[in-house]
């Protein structure tokens, strides 16, 4: 765990990458999808010639069945394992109506003074500010709670895409790794010339792993890194290279990195708790 630290530094849930890595990508298939509060925005792409055209950009599609035919992509089962859990599944109900609601009340009852919030200097939930309906805490639970969860030894981890990138990795020979990589999750997402919604859309990805660009992200100014490149703006905009090293821009809301913001859920005393809620590994 230690040495993957050094590859990668998270703050403020953007991913700063350091190792260079190859222009593999990888498909995803996505078990089970999540029913969703509200329906995200629809992209519309500019249609030019040399452009995809107008596609619909959904989180959560439908499984599916055909294989990829580009045996260069990578397959990865994202499961919902917390359907598992009836009780669970309540909870988790309850926690999201919280999380919409921007309930601080609420998410205080379910946090022990042991849940983790870091994974160095002990810190409380004070830190993540949940008294304001503003903070990044929200945003950056809300997008962790999206995509269903899967099971650990004593509870559950949300999103699934940290344990199960891990284990969809172990047998390739790809070179990507947990700090390199960004899990697009949709359908036709649109991959844009530019951070820009009103941008020639260059791709399209669905349910598919991609490279981060960390030269973009370095290059960037303060203001973009701080604002515009975050991965819990909704609004915001994630930068990737696809093959052929074309670079492009995927709206954040369907971008996840393997170890982005995750919360772990378990008993304690008969009742479910969060405990921990961190980024990186």
């Amino acid at each position: 765990m230690t040495h993957m630290k050094t590859k990668a530094l998270i703050l403020s849930g953007v991913v700063v990458l350091t190792a260079a890595v190859s222009s593999t990508i990888a498909a995803v298939s996505y078990l089970r999808p999540e029913p969703q509060s509200a329906a995200p925005q629809v992209e519309q792409p500019q249609p030019t010639v040399s452009t995809p055209p107008a596609t619909i950009e959904k989180l959560n599609p439908p499984v599916s069945t055909a294989p990829s035919p580009d045996p260069a992509r990578l397959p990865i089962a994202l499961v919902d394992e917390s359907v598992q859990s009836p009780e669970f599944v309540k909870f988790l109900d309850r926690t999201k109506q919280a999380v919409r609601d921007r309930d601080a009340k609420y998410i205080r009852s379910i946090v022990t003074p042991q849940t983790k919030f870091s994974f160095g200097a002990q810190r409380t939930i004070n830190y993540l500010n949940p008294e304001n309906p503003k903070s990044s805490f929200w945003t950056s639970l809300e997008k962790a709670l999206a995509l269903g969860c899967s099971q650990e030894a004593s509870g559950y981890s949300c999103p699934t895409v940290f344990q199960q990138f891990q284990s969809a990795l172990k047998p390739s020979s790809t070179d990507l790794d947990a700090f390199s990589a960004i899990v697009v999750v949709g359908q036709n997402v649109n991959v844009r010339s530019r951070p820009d919604g009103n941008s020639p859309a260059i791709a399209t990805l669905t349910n598919e792993i991609v490279k981060y660009d960390t030269t973009t992200f370095q290059n960037a100014s303060e203001q973009e890194k701080s604002e515009t490149f975050r991965l819990d703006n909704p609004n915001g905009w994630t930068p990737v290279i696809l093959s052929g090293d074309r670079r492009g821009f995927v709206a954040s809301r369907y971008a996840y990195s393997p170890v982005g913001y995750r919360v772990i859920f378990g008993k304690e005393g008969g009742e479910w708790k969060m405990q921990a809620f961190v980024t990186g590994d």
